[in-house]
């Protein structure tokens, strides 16, 4: 029975390590209030993949940034359209901290602007090939029309309402805008 006893702790602290690391590598999803509506993350951090996804009156869209690939891909329903865009790491969260920060935003009420804005300029240029997005971008993109957004530090001149603006959870504002003037990358 003794023997019994101390193999079994002996097993509990040889394998409590390895199963704490398992579990952080799990999947989480949660649902967070932005500005009176909800919005769902999920982060898998096994693919370091984050996704926020809205179904509202506020509009409805996905949103994923796969930081392994360095790519945005946002689907707006409505418009049936996905737009990619390589992942500007100076203006997001990094992955490690962005459960962290969002927990931040969560217990705050009201209005709250995010804390960064990021624009870009959609193109006419169809994306030829989706797999090397990823298979979340790929899964979501598809079927629809998928241009590529070049992200820009100002705008050139351009009509207002030809903006898309999606609040991701309060942290970042992504701006995709139709311009009739060429951009340089």
């Amino acid at each position: 029975m003794k023997l019994t006893v101390v193999t079994t702790v002996l097993l509990g602290l040889l394998l409590t390590p390895a199963l704490a690391e398992y579990f952080q590598n799990q999947q989480v999803t949660r649902e967070i209030r932005v500005n009176g509506g909800v919005q769902i993350l999920n982060i898998n951090r096994e693919l370091r993949v984050v996704t926020v996804e809205q179904r509202s009156e506020f509009g409805t869209w996905k949103t994923i940034w796969n930081f392994n690939t360095g790519f945005i891909a946002t689907e707006v329903f409505p418009e049936r359209t996905c737009f990619i865009s390589p992942m500007n790491r100076n203006l997001i969260p990094t992955f490690e901290t962005f459960p962290t920060v969002v927990e931040g935003f969560q217990g705050l009420k009201g209005q709250i602007q995010p804390t960064r804005v990021i624009t870009f300029v959609l193109s006419q240029r169809l994306v030829p090939d989706l797999r090397i997005y990823g298979p979340d971008i790929f899964n979501m993109c598809r079927e629809v029309t998928t241009v590529v957004a070049t992200p820009v530090a100002e705008l050139p001149v351009y009509n207002e309402g030809a903006c898309t603006r999606l609040n991701v959870l309060n942290l970042v504002q992504l701006n995709y805008c139709r311009t009739n003037v060429n951009i340089k990358v």
